[in-house]
């Protein structure tokens, strides 16, 4: 078929090449036209009109007004462009006519010319000029012609440019070129009419549509035509057929189906999926015909389209049944294809024929006539009507006309199914039974259709059982099977079908398959036909008896309460349809279950049995919903046969499955392996489908399907079960993998009895009585084990947790009685009975492992059953009724008192609160007749009356677990547990004490809001039992862990707001955050449940999570006296804090700081006094006795005897003393003292006696842990200290005594460091210092200048003595620094002084630090003097110490080894250590290195005026320093300092443009010498002695390399560039005669090599001979000076001097060069040559400035300033240049004139190159003298 052209609606834009813009649309602003040409296959050329519109009518913003006016300019455009193509089409036209038919060619130009005229289709209807010239083109019958004009015709037709009057014309021209045998023509007829069948010239009369479908049939039925006009001439005529039906829905005003509701023939992969499809299709059907626009009644009088509607369904039946047409006069056409026609029709226009009566006339009396007369055998038929194509047709159109118009033509309907029940069974070929059993099988899946079928026929007896006799027609149909006997490939062949069905796939035969195996499969094909149809049926019912139930014509089966069988209505209405579906299974079950469990029992695919089962499942569930109780216990009991049912695979390795009522012996045969089948499994799963949802309505049936589900658990869990694999059709999931049928079967098992919580009550009551009739049966004659009841499954709750993780074997009956229990706990009281009878029963069994399980079930059931609603409402109304308490937020009952206790108070004015008392009379509290207690009541008779330990013991892991999961919920029974567990903590059995406590752990972590408050006391004195027992020591730790829980209980209570008035609340809660609720319990505690003997561990982890929920949850109780309770709880932990094991001493102690320091904030005044001198205080002095009097022996564990020896436990060596155990404890004592005090210290000192307590307690107690502790003891002392001081100085709140106080104590402390007896470890001291800094820094405004010498002189002491008693320095004498000498390194600028009353003490501070470095004892203060032993102040004034520290003193100890150098050896240190012991670490090389750094860092951060106070002091020690070169050059000490010296002395300069004289102002010292003057002697000192004394030098060292070398030459360059460079350039307040020695200094070093003997030149090492050129160099540019310069610069100043120190230099290399050439026999050394060469240079390239020139004393005209103003002043001698400028000539190159002779003298020199400098030199000279 030909797609039809549509050129309505919007064109989009496409190019020549069909895509969608071809990039001409964005001219004209985005909107214009495109014409293209395009091929088309079905014509020659066509023209596309081609719009783009960028602004489309929705775009959002588009006013709508603009929409009218954009589509008038699409239809203008649409206009052009149609017009377009016609002139185009004309134009083709007339040229084609051109020659042999000009009459055309004239009509298409005479048209070209009116189509200019008229662009509007519509304006062309009016004319037919152009259709005219069109049809004359036709009337040659060209080919050609014909082509073009029937193309133009059918776009005008298109287009609607053809009046209504030119079809006639039209009509005619198509009928006769239908003669024509040219395909294209042929083909463009067709369209032509469907053109114009789709436009406005769709012909209403009968005769011209006659005549467009008479030229469709007749090209149709012409065999001489191409196969393409055959088809194509089909597909116009199935369209025609279609459009004229289509109008006669319009016309009649009929509902028009949906095409989903039209098509029926799409199959799912299932029947039940068929069924599903069948129903939504007939609902959407009735939903249609139900319109309101539609009448009840049919409708006979007809428009004129449904009359021609009509003639065309007779002429079709007509040509169906192989007659003629009346009224389309057509003689013959196929019988099939007019048979599909009227097929179509009838199935996609149903209200045609529902609501016109013409058309059901018709449809009664000519169609059910033609469809019986060919439904007849195919021995009475020949031709067309015998062949399978039509016969299927004919089935086909029977089954529409069956489903669809039953009600119209019923008789008719009974006839048809009638026959096809008949043909059934009939003889006939096996492709004919397989069409009818196509079509009973769909009738079987249309559930409305077969319930409409039933309801009219069956239900009536004067009718014929149709559904009956179609069911049995099925059946015969499946048990033809029986009849072969060995069918296996047919069997197979329908597993096939089905497996394809389920995978969605059409199940194929092979086409190279024999004619057996195509009988093969055509056998299975017919019987997976009838199987499905008898699906289809049990599927109806399902589907029909759920509509009657969401209809409420039944009672749904899962009611709580089930009303009395019936086998219609109880408590539902009743109705039609239930009716009908119970009169159904009554009529059907027999018949489908005998063939569905034949099917069943020979099938072994696996998609059939699911599908069979499923049908099982669906009708045994249909059959319960209408209380059909035969066929219900029918098919389940063929269900549970198939589920145990034996294999059929005749392996010899697996054993039959076991019938319920042989359990017994299943034991052996499981033994062999037991294998269940697919069929087995999923069987098996639909039972418990079916128990699932018939649970309330089985009622006696359980006791089968019990014993089946007993056996399926034991086969579940036995080792020697096994399934079949299981294939899924499907996708996988994602992990590639499914879950094991055993595990289905287990997850349906568990929902079964999950489900019991829906049944009644009356249907739970027997299924426990089922149950306990299976778990007594199943341990008949047991003596040992549990033989035939246990399933084979474990339990992992219960007591099985209680005897390390070990599972139990369970008991059928007994663990779903526990499960049913678990699930019905709003009933619990009604069936508690049932269930703990039966459990009591059992644990007097006397089979061991029985007993065991029995336990394990009661402590299931307990935990089970006391969350339950009855025992909260018990407890509820005993609460309402006594008024002891109310129930909180969180469900638990917490008890409040009617009143509270005043508290007491002592003598001593500390108010001490008591403790509640217990009530006079429980029996006034509790009631024991409660469900509560019953439930509880059987742990009391076990534990007082059990015969054996076993049950003692099981009573308390059962108690163990009700109190871990459900203790807040119990209230009356309290009183029995707690009596139960103090009589367990009196006993000395080592098994049940455990357990006791366990008890008593988890009411002391859970229970403490809801426990009654008199059962706090007794609670409190149970756990101070279990801590002081000696029998495990993880028991203790726990119970003092308990302790802290119930002190953080209690503490919740106790708010007395003492801190209002001091500080707020917040801000003290804020404080504590991440610190009073942080647990440092011992390593050693552990959970109760390991072995005593084993190792100690901690299990905090426990009592952590319950202390945390306790927190969260926690209610103030107004029924507790929280004071005294607390107090209470602490007096326990103290006392336990002096327990003689360590581990329960160390917990206590931490608990209890940890509690009191957390809560405090909570304590009244009186609460803490009592805290601190009745707990804290008498804890320290016990534990301070305690551990003096301790042994220092070693102690162990005694573990046994190996050898007749005893072998004693290995203990680290920092434990295995009981010294070293007690200074472990003070550590824990002195930290928590710190914790304790440090957040309350501002409010301690609101208590009168605390300041005495400070003093005589704390500070005493610090005091001597560090001076006679250990190590550790120490640190934690000074820590502790430090922790308590420093948060109170950076507050600013520490008061002044607390201050001086603790500030004496670190005096004190220090002063003992120096003596021979110290013996505060060195971690203690570097703790101390640390801890000095840090108080200073954050609180240096407590410092006064007293305070802050005292500070200083506390540094200067661990400075001197960092090592303790039997220390030794060989950590110095190793290259590395000691810890206690880094400590002060890094706190020296953290105490630099900061406040502004403390600035005058900068220079005692630098000079101290001065002192530590090499020569520097002098600089020490009187504050360090006075520490000092008289010994020791006697050696420091003799200067002995000094002097052996001087490096650079000529004679003594200090010129062969250096006190702090790294290779010192041990003997020297020796030597320095016997001059003085005191300071032999102190000059270690290491600590001078850093002190250097640090000093420049301190010097940095000094005022100005204290620099230029210690710039002589800092130059002179760093300048002692450097002078270590010279004796040590291996070491790092003078390389550091040349880098500082460098830093310093540039800082301290003071440039030319800066004046001096505010500088200069400072006061002189005793001899009259100013800072600065003194400065600029210490630095010429400094500078003489590191240039000349040791730079340039010939140094040995085995260490040196070229890379140290060189580093040393570049510091040397440092040292003489900043000399030159900086000192020298910025010197104007420097004295004139320093300046002459620094002069001086740098001619010394450069006149080495002229100085040198001529043999000792060539000895000269190379890096000494660049220094000395480098210095000779830099004299040259001293006397440089650019001609700007200032008259006041210092280069100038220093040029003058430097002069005529150069001239005479040059003068002596020069005279010395023309000696040594004249008596040297052998050439120069190279350095002498390079030394003269530079002097000739530098000579040559100096000019001097006029002012610097006037220094020299030349012969002409030349004299010198100084003596003629007679004065050395730098000021004075530039006022004198400037008056000898005014008056003299100056010469600029008077150097070269005093140096003419010694020149000249050298012009006969032999060395090479030393001749051409001389002649430029003197030519330059001559130039200057101008000759």
């Amino acid at each position: 078929m030909i797609p039809k052209l549509k050129l309505h609606g919007p064109i989009l834009c496409v190019g020549p090449q069909g895509e969608r813009n071809c990039g001409r649309c964005s001219e004209n602003g985005g909107s214009s036209l495109c014409f293209d040409l395009v091929e088309d296959y079905s014509e020659s050329r066509k023209l596309v009109l081609k719009t783009q519109d960028n602004c489309n009518d929705d775009t959002p913003g588009k006013k709508k007004s603009d929409r009218p006016a954009m589509r008038e300019i699409r239809e203008v455009q649409a206009a052009m462009a149609f017009v377009a193509v016609l002139e185009a089409d004309l134009r083709a036209l007339s040229a084609e006519a051109r020659r042999k038919y000009p009459l055309v060619k004239d009509a298409a130009e005479h048209a070209i010319l009116k189509l200019r005229s008229q662009s509007d289709p519509a304006q062309l209807a009016k004319s037919d000029d152009i259709v005219r010239t069109f049809l004359l083109a036709c009337e040659p019958k060209n080919v050609k012609l014909s082509a073009l004009g029937l193309s133009c015709m059918q776009k005008l037709i298109a287009h609607d440019a053809v009046a209504p009057t030119a079809l006639p014309p039209i009509l005619s021209t198509l009928k006769e070129h239908s003669e024509l045998s040219d395909e294209a023509v042929q083909l463009k007829i067709l369209q032509t009419i469907l053109t114009i069948l789709q436009s406005q010239l769709h012909p209403e009369d009968e005769e011209s549509m006659a005549v467009l479908l008479g030229i469709c049939l007749r090209l149709l039925s012409n065999t001489r035509n191409a196969d393409s006009v055959h088809s194509t001439a089909a597909a116009t005529l199935r369209q025609a057929v279609a459009l004229i039906f289509d109008r006669v829905i319009s016309a009649e005003n009929l509902p028009l189906l949906k095409a989903e509701s039209r098509s029926r023939n799409a199959r799912s992969n299932s029947v039940s999926g068929d069924v599903s499809r069948s129903i939504a299709a007939s609902k959407a059907v009735e939903a249609a015909l139900k319109d309101e626009s539609c009448t009840s009644t049919s409708k006979y009088t007809l428009t004129q389209a449904g009359r021609l509607g009509l003639r065309l369904f007779e002429d079709l039946t007509a040509l169906a049944g192989g007659g003629t047409c009346n009224w389309l006069h057509v003689s013959s056409l196929q019988r099939t294809f007019a048979l599909d026609m009227l097929e179509y029709v009838l199935s996609h226009y149903v209200p045609v024929f529902r609501k016109l009566g013409p058309y059901q006339q018709v449809l009664r009396g000519q169609v059910c006539s033609l469809l019986m007369t060919s439904m007849r055998t195919s021995g009475d038929l020949d031709g067309e009507g015998s062949e399978p194509a039509y016969r299927r047709l004919v089935l086909r159109t029977v089954a529409n006309v069956t489903r669809l118009y039953s009600t119209i033509v019923t008789t008719e309907c009974e006839v048809f199914l009638s026959m096809l029940i008949k043909s059934a069974d009939l003889e006939l070929p096996l492709w004919h039974r397989i069409m009818v059993l196509e079509v009973l099988r769909g009738f079987c899946v249309e559930a409305r259709m077969l319930h409409l079928l039933f309801q009219t026929f069956d239900m009536k007896p004067e009718n014929t059982s149709l559904v009956t006799d179609l069911v049995q027609a099925l059946a015969n149909v499946v048990r033809s099977i029986q009849a072969q006997e060995v069918n296996e490939e047919a069997l197979n062949a329908v597993a096939a079908m089905f497996n394809s069905k389920a995978r969605g796939v059409e199940w194929t035969m092979d086409n190279e398959a024999s004619g057996a195996a195509v009988i093969v499969a055509s056998e299975a094909h017919a019987i997976t036909l009838a199987v499905e149809g008898l699906l289809g049926v049990v599927f109806t019912v399902a589907a029909m008896t759920d509509e009657a139930l969401d209809e409420g014509e039944l009672d749904s089966p899962r009611l709580e309460e089930v009303p009395d069988m019936k086998l219609v209505g109880g408590r539902g209405k009743g109705g039609e349809l239930a009716s009908t579906c119970s009169s159904l299974v009554q009529a059907v079950w027999r018949t489908l279950l005998e063939s569905l469990a034949l099917m069943l029992s020979r099938s072994q695919g696996e998609a059939i049995v699911l599908e069979i089962l499923k049908g099982y499942q669906a009708f045994t569930q249909s059959c319960g919903v209408l209380r059909a109780i035969q066929p219900r216990d029918a098919f389940l009991s063929s269900l549970c046969k198939f589920a145990l049912a034996p294999q059929e695979d005749g392996s010899s390795n697996s054993s039959l499955l076991v019938s319920p009522a042989k359990r017994g012996d299943s034991g052996s045969e499981q033994k062999e392996g037991v294998v269940l089948t697919v069929k087995n499994v999923q069987a098996l799963r639909t039972l418990f489908n079916i128990s699932h949802r018939l649970n309330c309505v089985l009622d006696t049936s359980w006791t089968m399907v019990l014993e089946t589900l007993a056996v399926v658990d034991r086969l579940i869990h036995s080792p020697h079960a096994t399934t079949q694999e299981v294939s899924t059709f499907g996708p996988r999931n994602s992990e590639g993998r499914q879950a094991t049928d055993f595990q289905i079967l287990s997850s349906l098992d568990a929902q079964l009895f999950e489900s019991s919580a829906s049944m009644s009550t009356s249907a739970v009551c027997a299924l426990l009585g089922g149950l306990r009739q299976v778990s007594n049966n199943s341990l008949v004659g047991v003596v040992s084990g549990l033989g035939s009841a246990a399933s084979g499954s474990s339990a992992t709750s219960g007591l099985s947790n209680a005897i390390g993780g070990a599972t139990l074997p369970k008991i059928f009956g007994v663990d779903r009685m526990l499960t049913v229990l678990t699930h019905n706990l709003h009933r619990a009281d009604l069936l508690w009975d049932l269930v703990s009878a039966h459990l009591l029963e059992l644990t007097l069994h006397e089979s061991p492992q029985v007993r065991t399980v029995a336990l394990d079930a009661l402590d299931r059931a307990m935990c089970t059953v006391i969350p339950c609603e009855r025992i909260r409402q018990d407890a509820a109304a005993f609460v309402d009724v006594t008024g002891e308490g109310k129930e909180d937020d969180f469900g638990q009952f917490v008890s409040i008192a009617s009143h509270d206790e005043p508290s007491t108070t002592e003598k001593s004015g500390a108010a001490v609160p008591r403790r509640s008392r217990l009530l006079e009379s429980k029996a006034a509290n509790f009631r024991l007749d409660t469900f509560e207690c019953a439930v509880l009541a059987p742990l009391s008779s076990l534990y007082n009356f059990g015969h054996s330990l076993e049950l003692r013991c099981g009573s308390l892991k059962i108690l163990v677990h009700v109190l871990e999961r459900h203790g807040e919920k119990l209230y009356h029974s309290w009183p029995s547990i707690l009596e139960l567990l103090r009589a367990v903590a009196n006993t000395s059995e080592k098994d049940i004490v455990p357990l006791g406590f366990q008890n008593v752990r988890v009411i002391m972590n859970d229970g403490m809001l809801s426990i009654p408050a008199h059962a706090l006391d007794m609670c409190i004195e149970v756990a101070g039992a279990f801590g002081a027992q000696k029998t495990d020591v993880n028991i203790s730790l726990t119970a003092i862990g308990l302790l802290w829980t119930v002190a953080d209980f209690c503490a919740r209570g106790v708010d007395h707001g003492a801190f209002d008035n001091i500080e707020g609340k917040s801000t003290r809660r804020n404080s504590l955050t991440g610190e009073s609720y942080t647990r440092q319990l011992s390593p050693r505690r552990n959970s109760l449940g390991s072995s005593p003997a084993g190792s100690v561990k901690v299990d905090s982890k426990t009592t952590e999570v319950a202390r945390d929920t306790i927190l969260k949850g926690l209610t103030r109780r107004a029924d507790m006296d929280f004071d005294g309770l607390l107090l209470a709880v602490y007096g326990v932990i103290q006392g336990l804090g002096t327990d003689e094991r360590p581990e329960v001493r160390n917990s206590a102690i931490r608990t209890l700081f940890q509690s009191i320091s957390g809560h405090g904030y909570k304590l009244s005044l009186a609460m803490w006094r009592h805290c601190l001198w009745n707990l804290m205080f008498p804890l320290v002095e016990t534990v301070r006795h305690l551990a003096a009097i301790s042994s220092k022996d070693e102690i162990g564990e005694e573990l046994g005897t190996q050898g007749g020896k005893t072998v004693h436990m290995l203990v680290h060596h920092s434990r295995n003393t009981a010294q070293k155990q007690w200074d472990e404890t003070i550590v824990l004592l002195l930290g928590g003292l710190s914790k304790l005090i440090k957040p309350y210290f501002h409010f301690f000192q609101s208590m009168e006696d605390f300041e005495k307590g400070w003093e005589n307690n704390i500070l005493s107690f610090v005091r001597e842990s560090v001076m006679q502790g250990s190590k550790e003891v120490g640190l934690a002392a000074v820590s502790s200290l430090h922790n308590i001081l420093l948060p109170q100085l950076t507050k600013g709140i520490l008061p002044r005594f607390y201050f001086d106080t603790a500030f004496e104590t670190y005096d004190a402390i220090v002063c003992c460091t120096h003596t021979s007896e110290n013996r505060v470890a060195t971690k203690a001291r570097q703790e101390l210092v640390q801890s000095l800094g840090e108080l200073y820094a954050h609180g240096s405004s407590m410092f006064n200048p007293k305070t802050y010498v005292q500070l200083l002189s506390m540094v200067d002491v661990c400075t001197r003595y960092p090592l303790t008693k039997g220390e030794t320095s060989q950590a110095a004498a190793a290259g590395v620094l000691l810890p206690l000498q880094r400590t002060v390194l890094e706190v020296f600028p953290v105490i630099k002084p900061i406040e502004e009353k403390l600035q005058y003490l900068w220079p005692i501070f630098l000079r101290q630090f001065l002192s530590y470095l090499p020569g520097g004892e002098h600089l020490a203060g009187e504050h360090c003097i006075s520490r000092l032993s008289s010994k020791q102040k006697k050696s420091l004034q003799d200067g002995s110490v000094s002097a052996a520290l001087s490096m650079n003193g000529s004679h003594g100890v200090a010129k062969k080894i250096s006190p702090g150098s790294r290779n010192s050896s041990a003997k020297d240190l020796s030597a320095i250590s016997a001059l003085s012991p005191e300071f032999s670490t102190i000059s270690s090389s290491v600590f001078c290195e850093k002190a250097v750094v640090v000093l420049v860092q301190l010097y940095q951060l000094a005022p100005l005026s204290v620099k230029i106070l210690v710039q002589p002091e800092v130059v002179a020690s760093l300048g002692r320093c450097m002078a270590t070169r010279r004796d040590y050059p291996a070491e790092e000490l003078w390389r550091v300092a040349v880098g500082s010296f460098n830093h310093v002395v540039q800082e301290s300069l003071i440039p030319d443009h800066v004046s001096a004289d505010p500088i200069q102002q400072s006061p002189p010292d005793g001899k009259g010498y100013s800072s600065r003057h003194k400065f600029w002697n210490q630095l010429a000192e400094v500078y003489e002695n590191f240039l000349i004394g040791a730079c340039g030098r010939v140094f040995h060292t085995s260490a040196a390399d070229g890379t140290d070398t060189a580093a040393d030459e570049l510091l040397e360059a440092s040292v003489l560039d900043v000399l030159c460079e900086k000192a020298l350039s910025s010197c104007q307040d420097a004295p004139y005669e320093v300046l002459g020695r620094l002069v001086e200094i740098i001619d010394r070093c450069g006149a080495r090599i002229s100085l040198l003997p001529l043999p000792s030149v060539s000895l000269l090492p190379i890096n000494c001979g660049r220094f000395s050129l480098a210095c000779l160099q830099k004299l040259f540019k001293l006397c440089r000076v650019q001609p700007d310069v200032s008259e006041f610069s210092s280069q100038l100043a220093v040029s003058r001097v430097a002069v005529s120190v150069l001239v005479g230099r040059c003068r002596s290399i020069l005279c010395q060069f023309r000696t040594d050439e004249e008596c040297g026999e052998k050439g120069l050394p190279q350095m002498r040559i390079d030394e003269l060469k530079l002097v000739l240079q530098e000579l040559n390239n100096l000019v001097l400035h006029p002012v610097t020139a006037g220094a020299l004393d030349i012969p002409i005209n030349r004299r010198d300033p100084s003596r003629q103003f007679g004065s050395t002043n730098p000021s004075s001698i530039r006022v004198a240049e400037t008056k000898l400028e005014t008056t003299t000539t100056v010469w600029t190159r008077g150097h070269v004139l005093l140096l003419f002779t010694p020149l000249c003298e050298l012009v006969g020199s032999r060395v090479s190159g030393v001749s051409d400098l001389l002649v430029v030199l003197l030519r330059n000279l001559g130039t200057e003298l101008g000759v």
